[in-house]
């Protein structure tokens, strides 16, 4: 039997409309403008021929043919929705152990990327301040940060961390680190307490001798960074995970000196997890991101 029926998508506005009554709320739900959702609707109701709301100046009033209608699409769409959902399985889920600062500072702006391409794939994010070993089962992939001691089978480079000098707009009122004088009277901020990354970041440099001591250093980058942007002083971070801080103008970079630590951050994946297409696609997709963000500071953008 062939069925007759309107424009799905105006459809799809229209129920919306109707369980808001507001052209304004409609199109905030559905992330398009009030025009696009007030056309649809319009399509809807010269393909009808029915009027199925009136505008007046208190707002939207449902015709009685609109509630009929309302009640029959939104009945609709819940079955397909109640449908599709009966299709989710275990195996559509991928779980991933992420380092804190990864994940803050990189992996949970990019998401909703992945999940909009990829609706069906439902991925679990597990933070840990401990990097992933092989015998760990709790994940099927993890971000790891490291020297690569992995099988190569079972790990992929995502990128070498380099260091860079990163603060406030405000904080060194537009200047840039160029002698160790630069520094005097400022606060280092160090995101281990060791203070590696500055030491690294220092040695050879031909500006003076930087005392690398002095400062507050804290247990992660990520506490360093917040630190930073508060105005407190200058980080030294890995130049990728400063990357959005410093595109929206939360953070600058102090110096133009960007060293290489020697250590990078992998893609792994435990010897006993099997190679389901959902982790393939996860995988993809997580270095086509790292990918656009290498391209970014290797072009100067940040």
């Amino acid at each position: 039997m062939t069925r007759r029926l309107p424009s799905v998508n105006a459809l799809k506005c229209f129920e919306v409309v109707a369980s808001k009554m507001s052209i304004r709320k409609a199109a905030a739900a559905l992330n398009v403008s009030e025009s696009a959702v007030s056309r649809q609707v319009k399509i809807l109701e010269q393909q009808l021929g029915l009027t199925l709301f009136h505008r007046g100046v208190n707002g939207l009033e449902i015709t009685e043919a609109g509630a009929v209608l309302a009640a029959s699409t939104r009945s609709a769409f819940d079955q397909i929705a109640t449908t599709i959902a009966s299709f989710y399985r275990e195996q559509d889920v991928v779980q991933v152990r992420v380092l804190p600062t990864f994940a803050i500072r990189w992996l949970y702006s990019r998401l909703h990327k992945f999940n909009e391409r990829y609706p069906f794939v439902k991925v679990l994010i597990h933070t840990r301040w401990h990097d992933m070993v092989s015998s760990d089962n709790d994940a099927e992939l993890g971000i790891r940060f490291g020297l690569g001691n992995w099988r190569k089978e079972d790990a992929v480079e995502l990128y070498e961390e380099h260091l860079v000098p990163v603060c406030s707009p405000t904080y060194l009122c537009g200047r840039m680190i160029e002698t160790a004088d630069d520094l005097a009277g400022k606060m280092l901020l160090h995101p281990q307490p060791s203070h590696q990354d500055w030491k690294t970041w220092a040695s050879g440099w031909e500006g003076g001798e930087i005392d690398t001591d002095q400062g507050l250093d804290f247990d992660v980058l990520d506490m360093a960074l917040r630190t930073a942007e508060s105005g407190f002083g200058i980080a030294i971070s890995d130049h990728l995970l400063a990357i959005d801080a410093i595109q929206e103008g939360q953070l600058v970079k102090a110096s133009e000196r960007s060293v290489p630590s020697g250590v990078s951050y992998y893609l792994v994946k435990p010897a006993n997890i099997s190679d389901r297409v959902q982790v393939r696609v996860f995988q993809d997709w997580l270095c086509e991101e790292i990918e656009i963000s290498r391209d970014l500071v290797g072009a100067g953008k940040s």
